[in-house]
């Protein structure tokens, strides 16, 4: 099995080889406001990466709220009352999908990253079902 990571732009796409056939899935990227990337925990704090491994984020993070099945809503705090709020699956090596945020405060973004969690958790949750009927 190989992998390795593509860039076209600000979009990254993983790409592995197996079995004499390619699987390809959308990375890291940063389109407009939106950001999506990988987390994983650097010197106790979350950072993201992209899907190769390498960090794109690593700023003050705060787990706003923690799921039952592990996801977190979750906040990077950056410069100039500029945050990044949303949801991952987890906190290590799993999907963050969230947007940027300009000329608001913390509290302001804690209830965004509240907000993002539950859209992202309806709709993975209506794509399992999607999965299930399909089997």
């Amino acid at each position: 099995m190989s992998t390795r990571c593509e860039r076209d732009g600000q979009v990254e796409v993983g790409v592995v080889g197996h079995a004499g056939r390619k699987f390809r899935a959308l990375g890291a990227s940063v389109i407009g406001r939106y950001v999506t990337g990988y987390t994983r925990l650097v010197t106790g704090e979350l950072a993201l990466t992209t899907w190769g491994g390498k960090t794109t984020l690593a700023c003050r993070s705060e787990v706003v709220r923690e799921f039952r099945d592990g996801s977190l809503a979750m906040v990077f705090r950056l410069t100039k009352g500029r945050f990044v709020a949303g949801y991952a699956l987890g906190d290590t090596g799993m999907l963050f999908r969230g947007e940027l945020l300009v000329g608001t405060d913390q509290e302001d973004a804690r209830r965004t990253a509240r907000a993002l969690a539950d859209h992202f958790a309806e709709r993975d949750t209506e794509d399992d079902l999607c999965w299930e009927e399909a089997d």
